[in-house]
């Protein structure tokens, strides 16, 4: 039996080419990660193995090994990569709240177009050259306006917090199945429901299928520049560091 085994398997093999790997030294860490970040968008966070990895790349999985240090060194530079495709408006407009609005916009953008971001961002400190280019560019624009660098800082970081967090709350909701599929779940689930209960939900069930999209997005991120900034006027600056 075993013998039988055996030659199944060399015939079965008879006309398959092997598999070809990478020549040795023909990788750079950019494009592990760029890969590694391609992976992660298509196919989840919890798709992303080192052995996947190695198969998108054609390589062995000690070969990973010799470009990133592990998972958690895989996962920042995921992380600082896509945010390299973060684009500002140029030139900057020229008001507090609305470079705040624009900030929020532009980094909306970039975490739907790598839906492995926010989840990266939520679970873990993500701190490289890349962030601090970013966040002296907005702390500039934000001094030019007014605002006090202290104060900017906390500006920024309350728009990235509020983003992150809604872009996670929208990519499973109105990104991986359409608007109208998210509308039609709270249809459904009060339609199953006695007609007397609920009525206020009821009656805004046309809103309430609109809340993970981008008019609730913008509504959120414009209350928060206005409340940052007073409008036009610099926030003032926070007596402690938080």
């Amino acid at each position: 039996m075993a013998y039988g085994r055996s030659y199944r398997t060399l015939v079965e093999s008879v006309g398959k080419p092997p598999r070809r790997r990478r020549p040795r030294g023909s990788l750079t860490r950019e494009q592990v990660v760029d890969a590694a970040l391609a992976y992660a968008d298509e196919h989840g966070l919890d798709g992303l193995s080192m052995q996947n990895l190695a198969g998108r790349l054609g390589c062995g999985v000690m070969t990973i090994y010799g470009y990133v240090q592990d998972k958690d060194d895989l996962l920042d530079a995921i992380a600082q990569a896509g945010m390299r495709d973060l684009r500002l408006a140029r030139p900057l407009p020229d008001t507090p709240a609305a470079i705040l609005l624009a900030w929020g916009r532009a980094l909306r953008s970039t975490l739907i177009q790598h839906p492995s971001l926010p989840m990266i961002f939520l679970a873990r400190t993500v701190i490289g050259p890349g962030i601090f280019r970013g966040v002296e560019a907005l702390l500039g624009r934000l001094a030019a306006a007014g605002v006090p660098p202290a104060a900017g800082a906390h500006a920024v970081y309350a728009v990235l917090i509020y983003t992150t967090g809604f872009v996670a709350w929208e990519i499973p909701r109105t990104r991986h199945q359409p608007q109208a599929a998210y509308a039609a779940h709270w249809r459904h689930g009060v339609a199953a429901l006695p007609p007397t209960e609920f009525p206020l939900t009821r009656d805004v069930l046309d809103e309430l299928g609109n809340v993970a999209g981008e008019r609730q997005f913008e509504l959120g991120l414009a209350a928060l520049a206005e409340g940052l900034t007073g409008g036009r006027h610099p926030p003032h600056s926070p007596t402690t560091a938080g």
